[in-house]
């Protein structure tokens, strides 16, 4: 009569290993699982920046293309207050204001997967200089191509920065990782050739 109580003692520890093993499997599915939603939700926060930087990317060459085929001016209106990006169509030669009866094309607004940092243009004029209220940028194409050229740098959901650069004197407009460097004109001594 004394078998009967070692035979539930081994019965309830094998119940207790099974448990055990149990937990740690369900354990272990939980951390890879977690480990695949980190991949995942990173792999969507990459590709939701490049389907917005490539959205500026494809506003500006329709600026580009449509300046080209008609004797408008077309504007690229990075605007810093409203976190936005802005096509206008210009009526006038007067590039320093933009009259608000002038069609507005697009207007489409940076998400927290891709924030607008800053414009550097090849002509200097930085919107990261200290004392001045910078509130736009404008990228401004017309019959013969850009303005100015330069660089509107971007920042993904983690912060790391992606460059779109503007050539003035190819039309070309790409993206890069980083912060990368642009062309910018030097004075006549400092060429050599």
């Amino acid at each position: 009569m004394k078998v009967q109580p070692k035979a539930k003692s081994t019965e309830q520890s094998n119940r207790a290993f099974v448990l055990i093993e149990l937990l740690i499997v369900i354990s272990m599915i939980a951390l890879l699982s977690g480990v695949a939603m980190m991949s995942l939700t990173g792999l969507f926060g990459r590709k939701q920046f490049e389907k917005e930087a490539y959205a500026i990317i494809d506003v500006m060459k329709k600026a580009q293309q449509a300046s080209a085929q008609t004797d408008r001016r077309y504007a690229v209106v990075f605007d810093f207050v409203e976190g936005a990006y802005i096509l206008r169509q210009y009526a006038t030669l007067d590039l320093q204001t933009i009259p608000e009866e002038d069609a507005v094309l697009t207007r489409e607004y940076f998400s927290k997967n891709c924030r607008l940092d800053y414009v550097l243009f090849d002509d200097f004029m930085d919107t990261r200089e200290e004392g001045e209220s910078i509130s736009e940028a404008r990228f401004i194409a017309g019959r013969a191509g850009w303005q100015n050229g330069g660089k509107i740098v971007l920042l993904d959901v983690d912060g790391n920065p992606y460059t779109i650069v503007v050539n003035r004197l190819c039309g070309r407009i790409t993206l890069e990782p980083g912060d990368v460097d642009i062309l910018i004109p030097v004075a006549r001594d400092e060429l050599r050739f």
